[in-house]
């Protein structure tokens, strides 16, 4: 028998397979960097949206200003949103959303011009009113109104009589001479200004605004009082007195000959409600009382207060509406209703809301707080 031998012959490694080698090194590494750029790029969009938000919030922006906002930074680039971001570069800012105001149709003029108020205002100007021309500035982003819609203009130049308005974006018939206008500005301490006027004259390189001396308030932003105000409050409506209500005794039931058998099985489960000590079924529930307290914040739109010791804190589930009667320092005496509710984590604090308070009551006791002393509104 022949032994035949086997040889195991080693492959031969070939130059090609370390380039193979360094393909696949070179695609990892590429791959690696790839998706940390892109970790990277989604991290600081969302920190730069995060930065324009706290500003935003800062100065005070509702979130359907925020809204408003966040339509104008889904238009910009990546490298815009950076820019934007530093204060040197606020004006730069405050151009491009002019622009982008300028070319959507999407909000009303009058909140573009808050938007620009709050995020642009100085600190000196945040709480300075509008009394006259002298108020405004060069650079006044405004509304002019008229034909009984707005558009976005600014103040190019001033006078104590007439204003230099831009044109750029003005429809047309806004441009003729001898058109009665208003001007909203707005002031986030105060609310907003309708400045009347008429338009004077009108070129491709602006407009002449002369003032007609009367300035009105426009949905006027909210103020309140930090004061002790003394305050009743009491369900509303108030019981009828003439409702004459009828006590039952479990132990004292009449039987009368109509409808003796009813009255048997009444008595049959109060027997057995008694047996088994459920006592709740029997207990009359808690009406609630008026009482007397001080106000700690009144608004034009709902006041806190601290509720007495004596008065139970679940007072305000026993009542949908309120009666609230107070004076104000100087002022006039009123009667409002509305919703009260504990405030959030203050346990010893509670809030009313006023309900269906019409619009001249309102103005009223907003113009009282303002000469009182009254700050800008936060109630919670």
């Amino acid at each position: 028998m022949d032994f035949v031998a086997q040889v195991w012959i080693f492959p031969k490694f070939e130059m090609i397979y370390f380039f193979y080698v360094f393909l696949m090194l070179v695609a990892a590494f590429l791959y690696v960097q790839v998706m940390n750029y892109l970790q990277n790029k989604q991290g600081k969009v969302v920190n730069y949206w995060g930065e324009f938000q706290r500003y935003a919030r800062a100065r005070k922006c509702t979130q359907a200003e925020l809204n408003i906002l966040k339509s104008f930074y889904d238009t910009l680039t990546e490298d815009e949103r950076e820019l934007y971001l530093f204060a040197e570069n606020r004006n730069k800012l405050k151009n491009a959303l002019y622009r982008y105001f300028l070319n959507s149709t999407e909000n009303p003029t009058e909140k573009e011009v808050n938007l620009f108020d709050k995020l642009f205002r100085s600190g000196v100007e945040f709480k300075k009113e509008i009394l006259s021309l002298n108020d405004l500035i060069v650079g006044e982003v405004a509304s002019l109104e008229a034909d009984e819609r707005g558009e976005l203009t600014y103040v190019m130049q001033k006078t104590t009589e007439d204003l230099l308005l831009s044109v750029k974006g003005l429809s047309p018939d806004l441009l003729v001479p001898g058109k009665k206008a208003k001007l909203y500005v707005f002031r986030p301490s105060s609310g907003g200004y309708l400045i009347g006027g008429v338009i004077s004259k009108s070129g491709k390189n602006g407009l002449i605004f002369h003032y007609d001396g009367t300035i009105e308030r426009k949905g006027e932003s909210h103020l309140m009082l930090v004061k002790k105000i003394s305050l009743t409050i009491s369900p509303w409506p108030p019981e009828d007195a003439n409702k004459q209500n009828v006590v039952l005794d479990k132990n004292k039931i009449l039987l009368s000959e109509e409808n003796i058998d009813k009255q048997l099985d009444l008595l049959r489960r109060i027997a057995k409600d008694q047996k088994e000590n459920n006592q709740k079924k029997f207990e009359f529930k808690e009406m609630p009382q008026p009482f007397v307290t001080m106000s700690e914040r009144l608004s034009d739109r709902g006041l806190i207060f601290v509720l007495p010791p004596s008065i139970s804190s679940e007072i305000w589930k026993l009542q949908d509406l309120w009666e609230i009667q107070f004076k104000i320092p100087g002022g006039g005496s009123y009667s409002l209703h509305g919703k009260m509710m504990p405030v959030k984590n203050r346990s010893e604090m509670y809030l009313i809301r006023y309900v269906a308070v019409d619009e001249q009551t309102t103005k009223q006791l907003y113009e009282e707080i303002r000469k009182a002393g009254g700050i800008r509104e936060s109630l919670i």
